[in-house]
């Protein structure tokens, strides 16, 4: 074995090592418990280790006394750092304290006299034993589980000196001065208390603190979890709140503004109605943005033809461009049938936001889709998807910010909105892998490109739509019809069949389109703001037009055999009725391009609440928008009964509008009787028929209707 003298100094350099470690373990981990004391230990150690090696030069009681005040005085200090640690009731540990006190003083009493040198090397060894004893305890009560790396270390370090110091205790024989630093008993004592223990419990605190930082991170990510599920309950919750007086809001000053004959009410009337729609519109990025931070699902991609794709989104996005005349094109430069796996959803809606925007920003000229190529590999392909506008431009200083919530450059503020779109599309690529970049040139127009890693799919597994023989495909469209949710819905289904559409929201809009466009087929709603659908027809019998024989399909929930007459001696070709259902509206549009008769039977489920409603509209809408459809027009519905109430006797006219969109909007969602009893009484009105209580009657349908939904959303959530 080593030279006693080398182990010293070995021994003593050991502990300055461990005292560095340990001062850098606390520097890291300042507000640990136990880390700032842990330092003294081996500080204390290295004093008590070279008063040791003073003691065989000097020999005499003082040196010996103090060597072991400072050894038992560092044991001490060692059990209360890691009691301070685990910050747990160390059960003992005065007792631990009381017994080391009465070792010390037994081994300064014993120091006095030289032949009992085995004796004060038997307190030493005790002490060791009870400490070891003591932190084992410790260790695999409180550390074992929260703390198993640097528990393993510091168990393993003491098993081995309970070992070594409880075989020294039984093993040792008579001792004495002369022979006690030769005896390798003494020697190997010395290397694992002195230079092995040191190296251990430096790693074994460093682990601990490692270990104790991970759990303090684990904590606040789940403490981050639940702050985003409580932020996300509470915007749910307040949207709610916050629309349910949007509506009342909005129903007022509609009331106000078409009972009023004071000309001057009106302005204010559309003030307050414009306002209300902005902060429903408000609510409504809010909602997105914040559920982006809720939802961190997986990619869910789908194998599809990228071009027809496209050309199906262009299709549900150009009646937009159009109303704004507008030049909208794609510009695709990739093979015709190049397919790729993508996320559908969350790609469909960063085009349709980065599409919006240049479309409200832009006044006139052009906005485009650029699609290219710019790297080619055997498996995945890199594209550059591009969306460029000829609007007013950007300032260079407002484009690094405008991907910030609510910021918005100088033409947003002037154009209004909420300043998330944009944020919520930077998102939408982050999580597609890919990021937004903004290039923009003030009165020329600006470009908004990302550049996505799409991996090359299976044309076999391609729907081929266009090639389909039991439907017509890409016909020239005019849509007219004045409810939101309704042309949306239709739009996005005859895109899927790539028809081009044109949108008229009123009946003077659609006779002026007829006026200079051709279309392969006309789908007109019979119940418009300014005419109904069949005035609509006799105006145009009165004037020259590029559609005289263009066969005319009516769009329209009122199908009572009376009116369905008159369509057909309009010489309405089909009638589509409300709710829309992509199959009938598919087999109308073929069949008016034949001489197909027509069909007009529509099925309709006799039921307060048909759960299929849903499901049909997530084709067209994504699930947060078909629940605030759901969401706005129950907490809406009650009070638009109300209303129609108050209006039947002051305004018949505004009260048959009203009830024609509730009912149309309530078949389309699935309230099926409730929708059906508005339709009646709609008829009623327009037969100048007495009501009764007709509208009281609806009012307690409506009710049922409702709890039907709710038990549906209950049994959905379980």
């Amino acid at each position: 074995m080593l030279d006693s003298a080398t182990l010293y100094y070995a021994s003593a350099a050991m502990m300055a090592v461990m005292t560095l470690l340990s001062y850098l373990t606390w520097r890291t981990n300042k507000n640990t418990p136990g880390t700032l004391l842990y330092i003294f230990y081996p500080l204390v150690m290295f004093i008590s280790v070279m008063s040791f090696a003073l003691h065989g030069h000097i020999n005499n009681i003082a040196s010996i006394s103090i060597a072991n005040s400072f050894m038992f005085s560092a044991s001490i200090i060692h059990v209360l750092a890691i009691c301070q640690f685990f910050n747990a009731k160390c059960i003992g540990l005065r007792a631990f304290i009381g017994i080391t006190i009465v070792l010390a003083l037994t081994m300064i009493y014993l120091a006095t006299d030289n032949t009992e040198l085995r004796s004060r090397i038997l307190v030493s060894d005790l002490q060791h034993i009870i400490e070891s004893l003591f932190l084992l305890a410790l260790f695999i009560r409180n550390g074992r589980k929260s703390y198993p790396n640097g528990s393993i270390v510091y168990i393993m370090i003491l098993v081995i000196i309970l070992a070594v110091f409880t075989g020294r205790t039984l093993m040792m024989g008579d001792v004495s001065t002369a022979n006690l630093l030769s005896e390798n008993w003494f020697s190997i004592t010395l290397f694992i208390n002195g230079v092995i223990a040191p190296m251990f419990y430096a790693t074994g605190m460093a682990l601990l603190c490692n270990e104790r930082r991970e759990q303090n991170l684990n904590q606040l990510t789940e403490k981050a979890h639940k702050d985003l599920e409580i932020r996300g309950l509470f915007l749910s919750t307040i949207s709610h709140e916050i629309r349910t007086p949007l509506n009342g809001i909005l129903g007022s000053a509609q009331l106000i503004m078409n009972q009023s004959s004071d000309p001057r009410d009106k302005p204010y009337c559309e003030a307050i109605i414009n306002s209300a729609e902005s902060l429903n519109l408000l609510v409504d990025k809010v909602l997105d943005y914040a559920s982006l931070d809720q939802r961190d699902e997986a990619l869910y991609e789908e194998d599809v033809e990228l071009k027809t794709w496209l050309n199906n989104l262009c299709l549900l996005l150009s009646p937009l461009a159009e109303q704004k005349h507008l030049k909208f094109e794609l510009i695709y430069d990739l093979p015709e049938q190049a397919c790729y796996y993508c996320d559908q959803q969350k790609l469909r809606q960063v085009i349709i936001n980065l599409v919006g925007n240049a479309i409200k920003f832009t006044d006139h000229g052009s906005v485009k889709i650029h699609v290219k190529l710019l790297k080619e590999g055997q498996f995945e392909n890199l594209l550059r998807i591009s969306v460029i506008d000829s609007g007013p431009g950007i300032e260079d200083e407002e484009i690094a910010y405008l991907t910030e919530p609510y910021v918005q450059s100088s033409a947003g503020k002037e154009k209004g909105g909420t300043g998330l779109g944009l944020a919520i599309t930077s998102r939408l690529l982050e999580k597609l892998g890919s990021k937004l970049n903004i290039k923009s040139e003030l009165a020329k127009g600006s470009t908004f490109s990302f550049d996505i890693n799409l991996a090359v799919g299976e044309l076999s597994l391609v729907e081929q739509r266009h090639q389909s023989k039991d439907y017509v495909t890409g016909l020239d469209v005019l849509l007219v019809e004045d409810l939101d949710l309704n042309q949306k819905i239709a739009i996005e289904f005859m895109a899927d069949d790539e028809h081009k559409i044109k949108l008229a929201k009123d009946g003077n809009s659609a006779i002026d389109l007829m006026q200079k466009h051709h279309f392969d087929v006309v789908l007109l709603d019979m119940n418009l703001p300014d005419l109904t659908g069949q005035e609509v027809l006799k105006r145009l019998k009165a004037m020259d037009h590029l559609n005289q024989r263009t066969p005319v399909l009516a769009f329209t929930a009122s199908l009572s055999p009376d009116e369905i007459k008159e369509y057909l001696a309009l010489g309405i070709k089909d009638i589509v009725g409300k709710p829309i259902k992509q199959q009938k509206l598919r087999q109308a549009l073929s069949d008016s391009q034949s001489n197909q008769a027509a069909s007009i039977a529509v099925e309709l489920r006799d039921t307060l609440y048909d759960e299929t409603a849903a499901a049909a509209l997530i084709s067209s809408f994504n699930e947060d928008e078909v629940s605030s459809i759901y969401n706005e027009f129950v907490l809406s519905a009650r009070n638009k009964l109300i209303r129609c109430q108050q209006l039947v006797e002051d305004d018949k006219e505004q009260c048959i509008k009203l009830l024609h969109r509730q009912a149309s909007t309530a078949l389309q969602l699935g309230f099926n009787r409730y929708g059906l009893e508005l339709k009646k009484v709609e008829r009623k009105l327009l037969d100048n028929k007495p009501l009764k209580e007709s509208l009281t009657g609806a009012l307690g349908l409506w009710q049922e209707s409702l709890q039907a939904y709710l038990a549906h959303v209950r049994s959905e959530l379980s």
